[in-house]
């Protein structure tokens, strides 16, 4: 239901907020819905439709995801079989025989054969607006009527003046006059707080009514409602003025009317024994009575009949196959719509799930920018966890004590903060950030190699991994104001230290900057390949393609997997080296 008008909008104001021309500000856009429902309201095309002469931010910007796990129906799915065939349907085609069959079980001749408490379902306002005049009749007696309180100023005074009676409101304004009386069903019609639940569409019924009299004459000022959504109102539930929590109190919303110069005080919902279609999607419902008789448009049958979660809660009522269709434009862009490729998608997930990868030995190197700033993240990131071996760059530590929200679960913590690797760089070890940690998985025989002789002044950590898996794993990190005919002498005397120890395979991991996809000369990369390490990185693991990030290997290894991983918290990618 959102227009193209409106998503353009929404990458102006982000391209606003974030200050460039990127599109949608450089944020990444998940848009999750379905294009088969309900269009935008009026004449406009949906996204997916390209038009000329129209402003398009969708065709070259986004990717389609096909979801396949059924959550409303999941419980019937013959049923929901049957929706994602009338999803599809084209005004031309016919139903089948059994699809047919299976509709015209529950489809009512009369009104009378439908449950009269579940929620009707139509096309158009006149249609619900006169189904809850009649159900409010019919079922209670004590109805009140509560009049809008309508504000003009007066020319003589200036002052706003309630009038005697509520203007013709249009029908995009709080109500003219609301009927309600307790036990009413009803529907909020504004955002009262959003982050609390209480939205615009928002169902409930009517619990209490509270009054106070002025002027001689009583005025409601509350109206409680006990909510479908429980976990709606939270906040309200705690200011109730009577103490009970399972009534959220509504108050009088003010807004101007479309008449100049006037302002509605009126209550923010309406009667909801009855909705339109546009009203009840996304919704989902026990039991439900639905009337295809004014279907206007495409995708208003399949999202009025798929609301319910089983075929038996489904009463259809002035049933009309041809009323049940689809956007045949619809169909044909989302054919032509690239489609998202996962392949290389969660690749540590996938190992982890492989049963021939069960002893495989997982390593993990990401610069955090600051470890204290992204724990949190860290231990939220759905693969960096699955690692045997994580190593860090820029951790921006300080001290010797480890605090305990920097401990992970399962792990055991190697740090050199950047203070305690320079000896002869003072410039260096006194600058904030640099530092590098490993997490090692508790179960692994670990040995820390902590000092060596001959190396110096460098950013490094070297663990020997003895069991369940033999591998030497070094991290380093070198910062960019590192001279780096300085920094090479170092990391040669390092590396020829490891040579010494004598410990196959070794993986060396870390942030060089040194961008690996650059054309220049890339001196600690052939470093490295003079030792007889294979660099195993061959993408980019920066926000601007660079590859800063390399994986080394010592000699030629063979059932070895490298690659990049994904984050949204640092400006560099995760990568990771699996030894099969």
């Amino acid at each position: 239901m959102v227009s193209k008008q409106l998503f353009a909008y929404v990458n102006w104001r982000l391209q606003q907020i974030k200050g460039n021309q990127k599109p949608f500000g450089g944020l990444s856009i998940l848009a999750v819905g379905d294009f088969f429902q309900l269009p935008p309201l009026g004449r406009a095309k949906p996204l997916c439709v390209y038009e000329d002469h129209v402003l398009d931010f969708w065709k070259d910007n986004f990717q389609m995801i096909t979801l396949t796990q059924i959550m409303r129906q999941r419980d019937d799915l013959t049923y929901a079989e049957l929706l994602n065939r009338l999803r599809v349907k084209q005004k031309h085609e016919k139903l089948t025989d059994a699809d047919k069959c299976m509709l015209e079980a529950v489809i009512r001749s009369s009104p009378e054969e439908c449950p009269v408490d579940a929620l009707h379902i139509y096309a158009t306002n006149k249609e619900v607006d006169n189904h809850n005049t009649e159900a409010i009749s019919s079922r209670f007696s004590d109805i009140i009527n509560i009049d809008a309180h309508d504000y003009k100023k007066d020319p003589r005074t200036g002052e706003m003046k309630r009038q005697a009676a509520p203007f013709k409101g249009d029908k995009r304004d709080l109500i003219d006059t609301l009927q309600i009386a307790i036990g009413a069903r009803v529907m909020l019609t504004r955002n009262i707080d959003v982050e609390d639940g209480l939205v615009n569409g928002t169902f409930g019924q009517v619990a209490k009514i509270t009054a106070q009299t002025q002027g001689g004459v009583p005025v409601v000022q509350l109206i409680g409602l006990h909510l479908d959504n429980l976990t709606a109102g939270q906040k309200h539930r705690n200011k109730a003025p009577d103490g009970d929590d399972s009534i959220v109190y509504i108050e009088r919303s003010e807004e101007p009317l479309k008449k100049k110069g006037t302002v509605r005080r009126q209550f923010p919902m309406k009667l909801a024994f009855a909705c339109t279609i546009h009203k009840v999607q996304g919704m989902t419902t026990d039991c439900a009575v639905v009337s295809l008789k004014h279907i206007f448009e495409p995708g208003m049958a399949y999202v009025a009949l798929s609301r319910t979660t089983s075929l038996s809660g489904l009463h259809i009522t002035d049933f009309d196959e041809k009323k049940i269709f689809c956007d045949p434009e619809i169909s044909a862009s989302l054919e032509n719509m690239p489609k998202a490729d996962f392949h290389n998608v969660q690749p540590i997930l996938h190992i982890v799930q492989d049963p021939k990868m069960s002893s495989a030995l997982k390593i993990i190197h990401h610069n955090t920018e600051g470890l204290e700033c992204h724990v949190e993240d860290l231990k939220c990131h759905h693969e960096l966890l699955l690692a045997d071996v994580l190593c860090l760059t820029e951790t921006h530590l300080s001290g010797s004590a480890v605090p305990a929200y920097l401990q992970l679960d399962g792990y055991t913590m190697y740090k050199r903060n950047r203070h305690a690797s320079y000896t002869n760089y003072v410039h260096l070890a006194n600058k904030n950030g640099g530092g590098v940690a490993i997490y090692v998985k508790n179960n692994f025989q670990v040995s820390p190699v902590m000092y060596i002789q001959n190396v110096t002044d460098l950013e490094y950590l070297v663990l020997k991994i003895e069991a369940p898996k033999q591998a030497l794993i070094v991290v380093i990190y070198r910062p960019p104001s590192y001279n780096l005919a300085e920094f090479l002498a170092n990391l040669n005397a390092l590396l020829t230290s490891l040579e010494i120890i004598d410990f196959k395979p070794v993986i060396v991991c870390g942030d060089f900057n040194e961008d690996q996809l650059s054309h220049r000369n890339k001196p600690i990369l052939n470093l490295f390949e003079d030792k007889g390490y294979t660099q195993l990185i061959s993408t980019g693991t920066t926000e601007n393609n660079t590859l800063l990030d390399p994986v080394f290997i010592s000699g030629t290894q063979s059932n070895v997997r490298a690659g990049v991983l994904q984050t949204y918290y640092s400006y560099h990618d995760p990568v990771y080296c699996v030894l099969e």
